[in-house]
């Protein structure tokens, strides 16, 4: 055995380790895209898309809360555009802030 493959991790290439990441990277982002091809009509999936550049962090939460709907096993008909409009007008409100001044 070569002196460069005893070290396992530490001996690999910091650019090896980075392609490794990033093919992590690319292979989750293909397991969202097919779970949402699965769950989500066609005009909803591109509604997605167009959010998934806009928005990473609420895309990434519509994704996880529909592998949750999906890992729990509900049979359940295709999210039409009108339905994905509502969730993501549901995950987007901002509550109102009031501030109260008290005099003495």
């Amino acid at each position: 055995m070569a002196p460069e493959d005893e070290g396992g991790e530490e001996a690999q290439d910091p650019r090896q380790r980075l392609y490794q990441q990033r093919m992590q990277q690319l292979q989750m982002e293909m397991k969202k895209k097919e779970l949402l091809r699965r769950m989500l009509s066609d005009p909803a999936y591109e509604r997605m898309m167009n959010v998934r550049l806009s928005n990473p962090e609420l895309y990434e939460k519509v994704v996880q809360s529909l592998a949750y709907v999906a890992q729990s096993g509900k049979r359940m008909d295709k999210i039409s555009d009108g339905q994905l409009y509502s969730l993501l007008g549901k995950m987007t409100e901002k509550r109102e802030t009031s501030i109260e001044f008290r005099r003495k």
